[in-house]
């Protein structure tokens, strides 16, 4: 009889804006800090991390490759305790050695560009709207084949404009997973688009989750809108706020309840969180047939 596998929690993070952490009391480190005792939970519960992101420098990627490490179990290979998704055009850069060396550690999901994109992308300082609309499409690509995937999905900080999306990115990943049926959890007490998710389940119309905001806020955003018009596909942030208020706290399906689910959207305490989340992936793992 072959193993069950390890359920799949995706996570998501990228830090607010400063001035946000400022106001908030906080700072780029308590947003890691955060995230990295998260993803030690995650791996010492014996559950398996999915993460969608570049392979920067002392990035977050970087930091959870680290962190299998450390949890290395002889029973579980290391493409069982993190899935690393990797939009295209990303993955067309990496070396054969690079691919080699992360598949020692994670499964690489190399996530197929959208149907008749180009070969390739020019950089993204040198994209015109066109190519900015393909990035813009290969990262939703990522997210949806990524929510196919996963058992459950953590937000938390985000940024709320500058992303190379039509949406912020967070923002559609958690919008994907409500879509989907998966479990959600929102930490949002560290600010950013977490914040403004919370803020949507309650009912609220977050002035960051309209395209005014984004037009005035993210480079570039205009022409990207533009080419998405042309091809039919503007985005519909009245629908996105919709789908969270119509969720509300009550509809994340995240074995949390409603004061629960709205302490974890408003705290900053990072073993509250971490506490809260895990309580709600048991819940929901034992309620499963």
């Amino acid at each position: 009889m072959s193993a069950v596998p390890p359920p799949i929690v995706g996570l998501s993070v990228s830090e607010p804006a400063e001035d946000e952490l400022v106001r908030l009391g906080l700072s780029e480190l308590h947003v890691r800090h955060a995230f990295i005792e998260l993803a030690r939970h995650v791996l010492a519960a014996g559950w398996s991390i999915a993460y969608g992101g570049d392979f920067r420098k002392q990035g977050y990627t970087e930091a959870l490759l680290d962190l299998v490490r450390t949890y290395d179990r002889k029973d579980l290979e290391g493409s069982k305790r993190m899935v690393s998704y990797l939009a295209w055009p990303l993955w067309l850069d990496l070396q054969p050695a690079e691919k080699a060396a992360i598949r020692s550690i994670a499964a690489l999901e190399e996530v197929a560009p959208p149907e008749r994109a180009p070969e390739r992308l020019p950089d993204v300082k040198q994209r015109g709207p066109d190519d900015l609309l393909w990035g813009s499409r290969s990262l939703t690509a990522m997210r949806e084949h990524m929510t196919a995937g996963i058992d459950a999905r953590l937000v938390l900080g985000g940024r709320v404009s500058g992303q190379q999306g039509l949406l912020p990115g967070i923002v559609e990943e958690a919008e994907l997973a409500l879509r989907a049926g998966v479990p959600l959890y929102v930490a949002g007490g560290f600010g950013g688009a977490a914040r403004a998710i919370g803020a949507a389940l309650e009912g609220a119309s977050p002035p960051e989750l309209t395209v005014e905001y984004q037009e005035a806020h993210t480079p570039r955003y205009a022409e990207l809108l533009s080419a998405a018009r042309v091809a039919g596909g503007e985005p519909d942030f009245e629908a996105v706020v919709r789908t969270f208020a119509l969720s509300g706290t009550g509809g994340l399906r995240n074995g949390l309840d409603e004061d629960e689910n709205r302490r974890l959207a408003t705290t900053d305490n990072v073993d509250e969180v971490v506490t809260l989340f895990l309580r709600g992936v048991r819940s929901v793992l034992e309620r499963r047939p």
